[in-house]
């Protein structure tokens, strides 16, 4: 490996380790992109308080097409779910809150 070298030159489905985060005082934290990959539902507690998501690892989604695999069977393959998620007592979709 070349010194400079970003963890995209890799391969094997990994990813940089950037993730992108906000929040507001109106909406709350909202998660884009962390380490495991893009995030697609954020689970919230009684409390409005993250408990959990769901995330699709996009290195292997993105591995998985472009060695054939058709999207949609790559999407649902590689999406995962992280902390108390199926505890949670609302999901959102952070795209659109």
């Amino acid at each position: 490996m070349n010194i400079g070298a970003g963890l995209e030159d890799l391969g094997k489905g990994i990813r940089s380790q950037v993730g992108t985060c906000y929040s507001t005082r109106a909406k709350g934290p909202r998660y884009l992109e962390l380490a495991e990959g893009y995030i697609n539902k954020i689970a919230l507690d009684e409390n409005d308080e993250i408990i959990g998501y769901e995330y699709v690892n996009m290195g292997k989604f993105m591995e998985a097409v472009k060695s054939g695999m058709d999207a949609n069977e790559a999407l649902a393959k590689n999406k995962s779910r992280y902390g108390r998620y199926d505890e949670a007592v609302k999901v959102i979709d952070p795209r659109h809150e």
